[in-house]
């Protein structure tokens, strides 16, 4: 029995010493290929069209540059110009060698204010300003659109305006580089103006806010005082509309009580600066028979509305009748830095009358 069982004991031994090894060989870790790591710095070039992209990325065998204007590279550290103002999202895509991708992006805000910016002066002809472009970027050329249907592709040109009124003022900009920028400026026949509603005026639209509201249509505005002449709509309201996207609104219709010496009005946050100004209007719509002035008067109130076109406190009105325009600018000169008060003054006694504004802006010239 002893030589029959030696035998298999020793093959039984053998078979586990190589089923051992197997496991050994099987349990080696292998190498893996790290993700490519993806990083760069933007560097800003010699005009506000021109960066410098500084790869940092490791791991990587290729790279991808797309820049957000259809163009791409696949330098290391490329240098891009970019074709025009906006907003680029710029992508870094990194490949290693097992193929793996990490990206990174990164947006280029190129604002038109940053190219150039224009100005116009006014000449000694009444009404006509000359404009001009200040820039520190070497420029190509300059094609103007002065909002009136007029062009021009002067340098330098000079332009005559209505008078009273605003007008969108472009000037395409084009640099040595082939790079374009937009520049927009609101224009008059005295020269630029600034946007200055928020620093005077609260609540200017549009979707003018309520103070009070009654039922589902009318209300009064909030921040403006309305009189009681205003306030002969259901629940006492006047002032307010919800119709036409929240509107300040004055209305007398049909067989509703007449509106007599009716005022909305608001008196300046904080003094206005001495200057000249224009108090522009976007109404819905309006339908005027009787008196109704669009008024700017000195001090912390408006005069009443027999006195509007003869008191010596109002600096500028405009008196419509009529469907159209729908945009009205009143411009005035505030001679020295005191409160402005800022409204409407109406007798509404025909039937059928009402208005309903959509905002308002305040702007004053550029000094």
């Amino acid at each position: 029995m002893r030589k029959i069982l030696m035998p298999i004991l020793f093959f039984l031994s053998v078979g586990v010493l190589i089923s051992c090894s197997k496991d050994e060989v099987s349990t080696t870790p292998e190498e893996k290929q790290a993700r490519p790591r993806v990083d760069y710095e933007v560097v800003a070039g010699d005009d506000p069209f021109t960066f410098k992209f500084e790869n940092k990325s490791k791991e990587y065998k290729d790279l991808e540059w797309r820049f957000g204007d259809d163009s791409l590279s696949t330098e290391v550290s490329p240098t891009h110009v970019f074709p025009r103002n906006g907003k680029f999202e710029v992508t870094l895509k990194a490949t290693a060698a097992d193929g793996s991708t990490a990206m990174k992006l990164y947006v280029v805000d190129i604002a038109a204010e940053s190219v150039g910016k224009i100005s116009a002066k006014p000449t000694a002809t009444p009404n006509t300003v000359k404009f001009t472009v200040n820039t520190l970027v070497p420029v190509k050329s300059v094609s103007w659109d002065f909002g009136d249907g007029k062009k021009s592709t002067e340098l330098s040109p000079e332009k005559a305006y209505e008078a009273g009124k605003l007008f969108t003022a472009r000037a395409l900009i084009t640099t040595e580089k082939g790079s374009v920028a937009e520049v927009i400026k609101l224009v008059g026949g005295n020269g630029t103006v600034n946007d200055v509603t928020l620093k005077y005026l609260l609540n200017p639209g549009p979707k003018f806010a309520t103070a009070a509201r009654f039922g589902s249509r009318w209300g009064i505005v909030k921040d403006w005082r309305v009189n009681d002449a205003v306030k002969q709509r259901d629940g006492g309201m006047g002032g307010w509309d919800e119709w036409d996207g929240n509107s300040m609104s004055m209305e007398s219709w049909g067989g509703e009580p007449d509106i007599v010496n009716g005022k909305i009005e608001q008196t300046s946050i904080e003094p206005l600066a001495a200057g000249t100004y224009y108090y522009t209007l976007d109404f819905v719509g309006y339908q005027w028979k009787d008196q109704m002035y669009i008024t700017i008067a000195k001090g912390n109130e408006l005069p009443d509305v027999d006195k509007v076109e003869t008191s010596p406190n109002v600096l500028g009105f405009s008196k419509r009748l009529g469907g159209t325009p729908t945009n009205f600018t009143t411009s005035f000169v505030n001679p020295t830095t005191g409160n402005v008060t800022f409204g409407f003054v109406a007798t509404f006694i025909q039937p059928d009358q009402y208005f309903r504004l959509r905002s308002i802006k305040l702007y004053q010239l550029d000094l």
